[in-house]
């Protein structure tokens, strides 16, 4: 009987070694890395370059305007996407400084995700207010391409059109570049 008995044992053995071998590459398969930004929060640092037009008293001026952006962000649903608050200030003038004068102001945007990967686009849509020389306040809207290495940092570029109401009428289409730091 004892003989009997091992075989039954050990093909019972084998089974389940063949089993857990088979098993196995699928459990590995499920642990691919992601790059989103779920649950995470961080600092952003863009710079960006400018073309504002001012309408005040129908007389219309424009400028290129270099400007440098620090915005705090976090994930507000939960999926990946997230909600920034910031400021801009303006770093210089390639033109006439007398002509616009977008000195500072505040925003906060909304950035949709799309994609897991290292490499991901996104839209922006948001508020902002120019709070120097001419007060205003509109909307902005922009599209942008994201490359993150690793989930605690990447880089992004971005263009992004708004257009604001106050003592002035402004518009303005935007290029930046920045860098983005999360934990």
């Amino acid at each position: 009987m004892s003989r009997l008995a091992f075989p039954r044992a050990g093909a019972w053995g084998l089974m389940a070694l063949a089993a857990a071998c088979m098993s196995a590459p699928a459990l590995a398969a499920a642990l691919e890395p992601r790059f989103d930004h779920r649950d995470q929060q961080g600092l952003l640092a863009e710079l960006g370059v400018a073309r504002d037009s001012v309408v005040v008293g129908g007389l219309t001026n424009a400028s290129y305007r270099p400007s440098l952006r620090v915005a705090w962000g976090f994930d507000l649903s939960g999926e990946g996407d997230e909600l920034q608050l910031g400021g801009t200030v303006r770093l210089g003038s390639w033109s006439d400084p007398r002509k616009v004068k977008r000195l500072y102001g505040i925003d906060a945007m909304y950035r949709a995700y799309f994609g897991s990967e290292e490499l991901k686009t996104f839209v922006e849509i948001g508020v902002w207010a120019n709070l120097a020389s001419r007060l205003a306040a509109g909307g902005l809207a922009g599209i942008g391409l994201a490359y993150d290495p690793s989930r605690a940092w990447g880089f992004y570029a971005a263009a992004r059109f708004g257009g604001g109401y106050g003592e002035a009428r402004i518009t303005s289409v935007e290029v930046v570049s920045g860098l983005q730091l999360r934990w």
